[in-house]
């Protein structure tokens, strides 16, 4: 078996299970993870340096 086959068969397995508006939904919710987390970390540092500022 290929590399990619079992993501592949994976993805499809999902789709048949869960149909494909759940699986949209899911996929973007995991790519949405990275950014939320970065701008959450973002919020963090401009608090800290605004509390520094403020001292």
């Amino acid at each position: 078996m290929e590399p990619g086959t079992e993501i592949f068969i994976t993805v499809i397995g999902m789709i048949e299970n869960v149909g494909f508006p759940i699986f949209i939904s899911l996929f973007l919710l995991h790519r949405m993870e990275a950014k939320l987390n970065a701008v959450v970390q973002a919020v963090n540092q401009l608090t800290a340096v605004l509390t520094q500022k403020h001292t």
